[in-house]
């Protein structure tokens, strides 16, 4: 936290001694192509949605937008990369439900989610599916409910790592049936998969573009939305709250933020500019293909909504008992 500290200082010892010269900072920018940080592997749903809105975002300040991808840490190095990164603008971060959920699980963080970010907006969102495996004889929630209420611990749910939106949508969706199934964690989703096409694994959450993927191919059953309408993908599954369990209702949502300390007009430009690309009908056509939805927020929204999240799944993580390896 000293770097980010200085760095706090630098920047106010500069505003201070430039004074007018900074009065107008967003006159030039951006005059050289922006970086917008993916803490997540290439090829995953948060990259592709990083990517649509970013290209846009390019557009619509009439410059370039450049995604860059510093996986590592379930989201931290990004995250610690982008906080400890100049605040002129250059360095964004395309932020994920983890920077909620980290100081939840007790983490040990080199930022904190609300002082070193400059918060931006929301950019998407996209609803976690319930899903069982094919070979499950239950074709809706309540006839899941019961055949796992019928046969206690013989039942399991896989999820792709601890902390993860779909390891927590299960787990709200879990003590709100009174399920007594055994977790089974995997190290990302494409091992859980395999093995609940096989019927190894009963039931899981899975993110949209993962379930309209498998659920096509025959090997899932999709049985609920945990979004607060239904999804346009599936408009025949009922939402969590329809099935009985407004509690299992979880919407992960994707954003914007910057480095603590950036200029209010460089910020304010990033805002509009953001909300112009959020209305372009191509980036809301482009988020659906890959089962995403614009989700827009002010500044203050964002900030709320991290806030809220962080109670909820520190209010989850203590009921459930989950613990996760310090790093």
């Amino acid at each position: 936290m000293h770097s980010l500290l200085r760095r706090h200082l630098l920047a106010l010892l500069g505003a201070t001694a430039l004074g007018p010269a900074l009065a107008q900072p967003d006159a030039s920018y951006p005059d050289r192509p922006i970086k917008l940080v993916v803490p997540l592997s290439p090829g995953g749903v948060t990259d592709v949605f990083a990517r649509v809105v970013g290209q846009q975002l390019g557009k619509e300040l009439g410059g370039t937008v450049v995604v860059e991808n510093r996986p590592g840490g379930d989201g931290v190095i990004g995250n610690t990369y982008v906080a400890q990164a100049r605040p002129d603008g250059y360095t964004l971060l395309f932020a994920v439900p983890s920077l909620a959920i980290d100081p939840a699980l007790g983490r040990k963080l080199p930022y904190d989610a609300l002082k070193d970010f400059t918060l931006i907006g929301l950019a998407a969102a996209s609803p976690n599916l319930l899903v069982v495996s094919a070979k499950m004889p239950v074709e809706d929630v309540k006839s899941l409910v019961e055949l796992v209420h019928a046969n206690p611990g013989k039942f399991n749910y896989g999820h792709p790592g601890v902390g993860t939106t779909a390891h927590l949508s299960f787990e709200l969706f879990k003590l709100a049936a009174k399920l007594d199934a055994t977790a089974i964690p995997y190290k990302g989703s494409a091992p859980m998969i395999v093995e609940l096409a096989s019927g190894q694994v009963s039931m899981t959450s899975m993110a949209a573009i993962l379930a309209m993927a498998e659920s096509k191919a025959g090997r899932v059953r999709v049985l609920a939305t945990t979004a607060p309408n239904r999804s346009p993908q599936f408009p025949n599954v009922p939402t969590m709250a329809e099935a009985g369990y407004p509690t299992a209702m979880v919407q992960p949502w994707f954003g914007i933020a910057g480095p603590a300390g950036m200029p209010p007009a460089v910020t304010g430009k990033l805002v509009a500019a953001l909300n112009r690309a959020l209305t372009a009908p191509e980036v809301k056509q482009q988020l659906a293909a890959v089962g995403g939805d614009v989700a827009t927020a002010t500044p203050d929204q964002f900030r709320e909504l991290i806030e809220k999240d962080t109670a909820r799944w520190s209010s989850l993580i203590k009921q459930v008992g989950l613990t996760v390896s310090a790093n």
